[in-house]
């Protein structure tokens, strides 16, 4: 913990095994969370090297998605190594600071969310690469019905994919006042609603507690899965 972000990553009440992973690099302005998937050992793995790649190539110049794509291709890589991680992937989600501004990357279906304080809301700022999100997209379900579809765990795009390269999306933002970001995986945002994140986000507890609150919500509606959360404020 720093005055300015808090991270934690827990196991959940269900998984036998930890396959999140939280990178923190603030002398970089580089903030990462990733969420593996391929087996006990092969999630984890996977979570692992696509964060350590983007760590190296974003600390020697490189782009956010030059540095995914090079993540992307260090676990395809691993899978041509190892038979028992060959189904290995990651998602990853990313915030590169640069300045007065921010550039966010991600791949998959954890988050990245911004709450404002000067006007109290809370926006999700990527899109979910997963079955659910393309059928909502397409107009064929509603919010409410994605957020419980049956297939909205099924990813349409990770890092370590068969298929070509993942959907690797980037977008730019300013800092203003106050905000305060939240990335994390679906162990949150599958055991707690928007509304409760952003009236926890909102409160004047420090980060800390802040985000063993979160965690200790995600917990408490069943904890089915790995918690992972990174909570960021601006700059001074």
């Amino acid at each position: 913990m720093t005055d300015r972000f808090f991270a934690v990553t827990h196991l959940g009440r269900v998984r036998s095994s930890n396959q999140d992973r939280v990178l923190t690099r603030p002398d970089a302005g580089l903030w990462v969370v990733a969420d593996g998937m391929g087996g006990h050992a092969g999630g984890a793995e996977a979570s692992r090297i696509a964060c350590e790649a983007v760590e190296e190539a974003v600390t020697h110049g490189m782009e956010l998605a030059d540095a995914f794509e090079v993540a992307h291709s260090h676990v395809r890589m691993a899978q041509a190594e190892d038979e028992e991680h060959s189904e290995m992937g990651t998602t990853l989600v990313a915030v590169r600071e640069h300045g007065d501004g921010y550039e966010l990357g991600w791949v998959g279906d954890s988050r990245i969310y911004r709450y404002s304080p000067s006007d109290g809301v809370l926006e999700c700022l990527t899109r979910d690469h997963n079955v659910a999100s393309k059928l909502l997209d397409s107009g064929r379900i509603t919010l409410e019905q994605a957020r419980s579809h049956p297939q909205r765990h099924m990813l349409t795009d990770c890092i370590g994919q068969r298929d070509g390269l993942p959907t690797i999306e980037i977008s730019e933002h300013r800092w203003t006042p106050g905000e305060r970001l939240l990335l994390c995986t679906d162990g949150l945002t599958g055991e707690v609603e928007d509304e409760i994140i952003r009236e926890t986000l909102s409160n004047g507890a420090d980060l800390e507690e802040i985000g063993n609150s979160l965690t200790e919500l995600a917990l408490d509606s069943g904890g089915r899965d790995n918690i992972t959360l990174l909570v960021l404020d601006a700059p001074a």
